[in-house]
């Protein structure tokens, strides 16, 4: 058998054998050119490539020495966290915590133990933490509230800051991510504030002190009085006075005064509630009307009681409505001249059909606009004569009766207050 390369007969002409050769050489001379151009380009591309190397040990350096400092700066911060005078707890959405620090831990009275979740099992008895938690979660990205824990050692109260952030900052906002159910982190900033509670129980102890002193004095003058003109008239009464009728009835006046004071600080300071039942509203305030009109007769005010009720009646507490007009009848009395006038009307309220108001409209002196915000204050009075507990205990009344109680007054031109009472079915 013949080799390959005789396939071709060897007797070809000498221009066939002439042709071949000349595209075997165009042959080599392209295959020569595309291997110098492929070699080039490998040079290149090993140029690239060593540039490329050379960019990216840069790059690895680079990142190598900024993880370096981050490990540096996260370590720095975390012994921040851990020096500061306030707790600090980071929690996932799941309530998994990712830091606490040693005042956080030794705020609510937790041991050294790791707290893998922020929840009742962990806590135990904090359980009040994670409901206010459960509030903050809802009040938007930013909160604040207070509460009393016990703890092993002592009970205290601690302020607690809460915000809420997105853990990546290159997104959009919180309440934005929290809209597209991105997970978020929450913060707690925890403050032991016992001793500034301490402090103003301290102060509004001693401030009761100090108003309780005072309030003594007053009650002991408010109550000496009375009771001077109680024997003093009683004892004109035992001489078979002729004009009897009329030192029984300053007697009544003494004592009806004596006896709203003496109930004003009871209710005032004995607490309790009332005995709520249905009353016919117009039936109670003519019979508290009736029951100070010997008080508006000693002093010469006219006292008129106008009533638009028609029987309405409300869930209250007969004895402490009779307080309530008492008390503002009193103030009424204290700062209306000799032949003023106190106008009582009852009405259904004009912004509610299930409600009804009570106006006391006096001739007074009226009030100055600088004490109008302290009168319902316990102890403050307009009045030396006053120990000034009637507005207070009327605020508290109105309280229980689920109502509201508004005075309007100009100096000079008298004062009116105004109760508003739910009705009754």
């Amino acid at each position: 058998m013949l080799p390959s390369s005789h396939l071709v007969p060897i007797n070809l002409p000498r221009e066939a054998m002439c042709a071949g050769a000349d595209a075997l050489a165009d042959a080599f001379s392209e295959f020569t050119f595309a291997a110098s151009r492929l070699e080039k380009s490998y040079q290149e591309l090993q140029k690239e490539v060593t540039q490329l190397r050379a960019i990216l040990a840069e790059r690895n350096q680079a990142l190598r020495t900024s993880q370096a400092e981050h490990a540096q700066v996260k370590l720095a911060l975390r012994h921040i966290v851990d020096a500061l005078p306030c707790g600090v707890i980071v929690l996932e959405h799941n309530r998994q915590v990712t830091l606490i620090n040693p005042e956080a831990r030794r705020l609510l009275g937790l041991s050294d133990e790791k707290v893998e979740l922020l929840d009742e099992t962990s806590l135990g008895r904090h359980s009040s933490l994670t409901a206010t938690m459960e509030c903050l979660a809802n009040d938007g990205t930013e909160a604040e509230d207070e509460l009393c824990i016990a703890t092993p050692s002592a009970t205290r109260w601690l302020g607690v800051r809460s915000r809420r952030f997105q853990q990546d900052s290159g997104h959009a906002t919180s309440t934005m991510a929290a809209a597209a159910g991105q997970p978020q982190q929450t913060i707690l900033i925890l403050r032991d504030t016992t001793s500034h509670k301490k402090l103003e129980q301290e102060r509004e102890d001693a401030r009761n002190v100090v108003a309780l002193a005072e309030m003594s004095a007053v009650l002991a003058h408010e109550i000496r009085n009375p009771l001077a003109s109680l024997e003093l008239f009683a004892g004109l009464i035992g001489e078979k006075n002729s004009d009897a009728a009329e030192y029984v009835a300053h007697l009544r006046a003494g004592i009806r005064t004596l006896s709203a004071t003496v109930n004003n600080v009871l209710r005032l300071h004995g607490g309790g509630s009332l005995q709520l039942s249905r009353i016919i509203l117009g039936d109670a305030l003519h019979s508290a009307v009736e029951f100070v009109r010997p008080l508006a007769e000693q002093q010469q005010i006219a006292l008129s009681l106008t009533d638009t009720t028609e029987k309405l009646a409300i869930a209250g507490d007969k004895n402490a409505i009779q307080q309530l007009v008492m008390n503002l009848a009193l103030n009424a009395f204290r700062h209306t001249p000799v032949g003023g006038s106190l106008q009582v009307s009852a009405s259904k309220a004009e912004t509610s059909g299930t409600r009804a108001k009570v106006v006391f409209s006096d001739s007074g002196c009226g009030i100055a606009p600088d004490e109008l915000a302290h009168i319902f204050e316990p102890g403050f009075s307009g009045n030396s004569q006053s120990p000034g507990l009637g507005l207070a205990v009327c605020r508290k009344i109105v309280e229980q009766h689920s109502g509201t109680i508004r005075v309007s007054s100009s100096p000079g031109a008298g004062t009116s207050f105004a109760v508003e009472l739910p009705t009754a079915l």
